[in-house]
């Protein structure tokens, strides 16, 4: 009695039956990988460090703080997400550094390689409008410019926004995207993750509170003013 065979599956991401056959297996170590990102990562704080000292403003704590988060939010936005977002019909078969994250990285989310309408247009928001609103953010606290916050809280909305989202559909289809083992679903899908909801929504109040008190502040002038 013939049976019926189970598809076979070249690739190892979840579901199993994602559409992969352009997949490749990585020739780099994920390591190296990983030793890139960071290696990238130091780089933009070590520049963010020489810009506050460089800065002709006293900054406090957390003004430093935002700086250095958001420079490295802009080169991860504009550089990392900006190659998923040209790349993503390639990606799975791709023999770079930056395509290896992201097929290591796939392992908490295939969509990143399916080329997901919604991840694709979600990342190109990303990578063009959060890394621009970023940089604005360092620009403004290092120059002392009201545009900060508006700046500050336009970026923390969007990566909150967006984050949520992305999460949120795959919580909704029962993590079917999401390789279950702990070291991937925890430790990739949840606590990368977390760090772009936490923060953002730290700066998101911090933003809120000063634009207010700086309204406050005006109206009170005016009506200050015009009783005079």
């Amino acid at each position: 009695m013939a049976t019926e065979q189970e598809p076979i599956v070249l690739h190892p991401y979840y579901p199993r039956d994602a559409p992969l056959s352009h997949y490749v297996p990585s020739t780099f170590n994920v390591c190296e990988a990983f030793v890139t990102l960071g290696s990238a990562i130091a780089v933009l704080m070590f520049t963010s460090f020489v810009l506050i000292r460089k800065s002709r403003h006293q900054l406090t704590c957390t003004d430093k703080f935002v700086v250095v988060w958001m420079l490295v939010c802009a080169g991860i936005h504009i550089v990392l997400e900006g190659y998923f977002s040209f790349n993503h019909k390639n990606l799975a078969g791709m023999q770079t550094i930056m395509a290896d994250l992201w097929r290591e990285y796939s392992h908490s989310d295939s969509r990143y390689l399916t080329s997901d309408p919604f991840t694709v247009i979600m990342e190109g928001i990303t990578a063009v409008f959060d890394g621009s609103f970023a940089l604005v953010t360092v620009y403004g606290v290092l120059s002392d410019s009201p545009i900060r916050y508006i700046a500050q809280l336009a970026t923390s909305l969007m990566q909150l926004y967006g984050n949520v989202l992305y999460m949120g559909i795959n919580f909704m289809e029962g993590f079917r995207y999401t390789n279950p083992h702990p070291y991937y679903f925890y430790g990739y899908f949840v606590l990368m993750n977390a760090v772009w909801i936490v923060i953002p929504i730290v700066l998101i109040v911090d933003a809120v509170k000063n634009i207010y008190r700086g309204m406050l502040i005006a109206k009170r002038a005016a009506i200050v003013k015009k009783a005079n």
